[in-house]
């Protein structure tokens, strides 16, 4: 488990690097697409910029570490197994939007890429732990729970950053 811990923060970055590179521009060329196609998901991005992604991105990345660092010298996977699900699961999101609007969003290479490697994690996980199926049903809804939480607090760093920022 030692190593395994340390697979969630490499695939976190390197999933989000296609979201901060691309995400900016994707917005830009598509805007009038979302409006008209999908009006709430456009407001959620309003304002929007690379720099507040970024500042986001790094909120996050740091909640990833300081999850891996407390199971790996507590021993105590738990937490760590439903971050790592509710982030597979973040994965399958993004293939299901792509299909959805029937175009390339950036996250959807990276997503494609990282999924089974997270499957597999996820997989050798459970199986070095010995966790019942209860405990990684539970583990998972806390780290659902948890994500979906800081998707907030994520949200909330984009507008403020980019709001902060358009003042300099």
């Amino acid at each position: 488990m030692n190593e395994l811990v340390w697979i969630f923060p490499i695939l976190f970055l390197f999933h989000d690097m296609e979201e901060i590179i691309g995400f900016g521009l994707w917005l830009t060329k598509n805007r009038t697409f979302l409006d008209q196609n999908y009006p709430k998901i456009s407001h959620t991005y309003q304002p929007y910029s690379t720099e507040g992604m970024a500042a986001a991105v790094m909120e996050e990345f740091m909640l990833c570490l300081i999850i891996c660092i407390i199971s790996r010298f507590t021993g105590f996977y738990g937490l760590w197994l439903g971050g790592l699900i509710a982030y597979a699961v973040h994965l399958v999101m993004h293939i299901g939007q792509s299909v959805v609007i029937r175009k390339y969003i950036p996250a959807l290479i990276t997503s494609i890429i990282c999924l089974p490697v997270s499957i597999w994690t996820i997989g050798s996980s459970i199986k070095l732990l010995s966790y019942s199926a209860g405990n990684v049903v539970v583990y998972s809804l806390i780290g659902i729970v948890l994500i979906a939480g800081n998707l907030r607090i994520a949200h909330w760093i984009i507008h403020t950053f980019t709001k902060k920022s358009n003042t300099f």
